[in-house]
């Protein structure tokens, strides 16, 4: 997809010409076009079958007069699809825009033609996945790798915006040993070939057994690793700060500038980190991307937002699962500032609790400020030192009390999650990255079991 912004360029100056003439006084509005591309493997101890390729291209008009709006979306990402969707928009909307063509091609249709390198790139997945396995005897998986590729520009009444090409290798399937089975996630922008390391060294932490201890259910104190670390992040602070949340608003968006985590805690919304999951150069309104603080020195700083929700002053997190959906606002990679705290550190103001390693899963409501953290792997701490490894379990807390009772210092080093990476939200999904330090939370509350 090298050649697809100038794809998306070749009829720019025809389409925002028939954008602008479908907006009338008082309303808003953009066209918007996506190009997704999918190579899927599926793997299990067998070895990796042979790939799947899809692609899906769409256009979607969007219409917005107060706090109506009306979608209409099209298969196709040419001009064909773009005409056919302004029709139906302007039908259903009561105007009647100027549709004359310039001599633009024709629609494009099909699938890309698979390129010479996929075979290389399956061996080098085999490898990889040989490298997480080297004996997978009494170990049963199944797992769907998938490299993908999205390409999105949004058209104005005034511009061809380019909102970027991002690609990322994910993962996602169950792994077995004996009579236990863990879900297993994850996701990288990074290489091809890091991303391969990435993936090996992650399923090779997986896959060994599922420890025999159990949480001891109660209050506990927490040490989260970075990657662990992120999640409590995105689900604890992240989904509050998200504008629209609702009538009464979240947890955070009520305490405007008050102080709800320690001195020196910054935690920012940043989609211009190329490095991570979440990235991109405009939202799906055609915003520019730009970094927005959520915290800052503690304090309850801002939100993210759309042009629904803050009109002109949209800080670029507009975001949509695909082109059938109106965007809304959506975190992206979430960044929080390192302290000066080793984890050794860290490990001995704990005293005695646990060490979460990763977090499968999350979920927050963010008026009520509850949220519950799915630990998938743990280890006790005793003394400042780290113990048994323990089973799956359960954290659930509050936002504000997990927040007060957040230790002053966090880790000195602050790495990218692996683990965090799509964002499901009312059923809609959109990619995200975090990175963070480790940090200590008292007085969280465990329970036994998963999700």
């Amino acid at each position: 997809m090298s050649d697809l912004v100038e794809t998306f360029r070749q009829d720019a100056e025809d389409a925002v010409r028939i954008v602008s003439g479908l907006l009338r006084r008082g309303e808003g509005g953009e066209v918007f076009r996506e190009r997704r591309r999918r190579v899927s493997w599926t793997a299990t101890e067998a070895g990796l079958l042979a790939p799947a390729f899809a692609e899906e291209r769409g256009t979607a008009v969007r219409l917005r007069r107060g706090r109506e709006s009306l979608l209409v979306a099209r298969d196709g990402d040419g001009p064909e699809a773009l005409r056919e969707a302004v029709r139906e928009a302007s039908r259903r909307g009561g105007g009647s825009p100027f549709l004359k063509s310039r001599g633009l091609g024709r629609e494009s249709a099909g699938a890309e033609v698979p390129g010479g390198d996929e075979e290389e790139r399956a061996a080098q997945l085999g490898a990889a996945l040989h490298r997480a396995l080297p004996d997978p005897r009494g170990i049963s998986l199944t797992l769907r790798v998938t490299r993908v590729t999205v390409s999105r520009a949004v058209v104005t009444a005034r511009e061809l915006v380019t909102c970027g090409t991002v690609r990322r290798l994910e993962a996602a399937g169950l792994l077995r040993r004996a009579h236990a089975a863990r879900p297993f996630a994850f996701q990288t922008s990074a290489p091809w070939a890091p991303a391969l390391d990435a993936l090996a060294r992650a399923l090779a932490d997986a896959a060994r057994p599922v420890p025999a201890h159990r949480v001891a259910e109660g209050p506990v104190d927490v040490v989260f690793s970075p990657g662990a670390a992120s999640v409590f992040w995105h689900e604890a602070v992240g989904h509050p700060l998200e504008a629209g949340g609702g009538e009464r608003g979240s947890v955070l968006t009520r305490v405007p500038r008050a102080a709800v985590a320690p001195p020196g805690v910054t935690v920012t919304a940043d989609p211009t980190r190329g490095d991570l999951p979440g990235h991109y150069l405009a939202d799906d309104e055609g915003t520019p991307a730009r970094p927005v603080a959520l915290l800052t020195d503690g304090c309850v700083d801002g939100q993210v937002t759309d042009r629904r929700a803050a009109g002109g002053a949209s800080n670029g997190h507009a975001r949509c699962g695909d082109f059938r959906r109106p965007p809304r606002p959506r975190l992206s990679n979430l960044v929080v500032s390192a302290g000066r705290a080793s984890r050794e550190e860290l490990l001995e103001a704990c005293g005695n609790g646990l060490y979460v390693r990763e977090i499968s899963a999350g979920h927050a409501d963010p008026e009520s400020g509850r949220f519950t953290l799915f630990v998938e792997s743990a280890d006790l701490v005793r003394r400042g030192a780290l113990g048994a490894p323990l089973g799956p379990f359960v954290l659930t807390s509050d936002v504000l009390t997990a927040l007060r009772h957040l230790h002053a210092e966090s880790g000195d080093v602050t790495h990218p999650a692996s683990g965090l990476g799509l964002c499901v939200k009312g059923g809609e999904g959109v990619a995200v990255g975090g990175a963070s330090p480790a940090i200590l939370i008292r007085g969280l509350t465990a329970v036994r079991g998963r999700p």
